[in-house]
């Protein structure tokens, strides 16, 4: 036996008469189950921020591609022979113009023979733009045809908005002239 080990035990008592501080043991039961530290907070700053940056980097060219494909899939063949911006233009007024054509078609209207002459008049519209249309291929780099095109482009829309407006206004006249009547009854 060596000093410390005696002088230990000889005085055994005195070392037992001392507690151990307030929170002790609880200090004692956190050593002894850590807390764990989640993956996440053990990856440095910069490896985060290059993921998040590969993650941004991977969505924009998946956007930009869908995006293409759905431009390419609304494309017109006209727009190959067309010159710059037109092509452009083009496919933004054919899906506004779509897009009124849907809106009148849900329109529920009282007069059906009525919206069938709008409709025929739109179509007599549509049958300038043809003649546009053979005119640019026989002269592709005409500016006036080009202009021409976007013109008529607005002025349909114009209409269709007009249209859309009569048609909504005779179903809200239709809509108070039943509603009176059944009132009157």
């Amino acid at each position: 036996m060596n000093k410390l080990e005696k002088h230990i035990r000889e005085n055994r008592e005195q070392f037992d008469a001392f507690e151990p501080s307030d929170g002790h043991m609880e200090r004692f039961r956190a050593r002894l189950h850590p807390v764990r530290v989640s993956i996440v907070s053990r990856i440095p700053y910069g490896l985060k921020a290059a993921v998040v940056l590969l993650l941004v980097a991977i969505s924009s060219v998946l956007i930009y591609e869908q995006g293409k494909r759905l431009y390419v899939s609304h494309r017109q063949p006209v727009n190959e022979i067309l010159p710059g911006d037109f092509g452009e233009a083009q496919v933004y007024y054919t899906s506004l113009i779509r897009e009124k054509y849907s809106e009148i078609n849900r329109l529920d209207v009282s007069d059906p023979e009525g919206k069938e002459i709008l409709m025929k008049e739109l179509t007599e519209v549509d049958q300038m733009f043809k003649s546009l249309m053979r005119d640019l291929k026989t002269n592709p780099s005409d500016e006036r045809i080009l202009s021409a095109m976007i013109n008529h482009y607005q002025l349909k829309l114009e209409v269709m908005g007009q249209i859309i407006d009569q048609l909504q206004k005779a179903n809200q006249t239709n809509s108070t002239i039943k509603s009176h009547e059944e009132t009157d009854i």
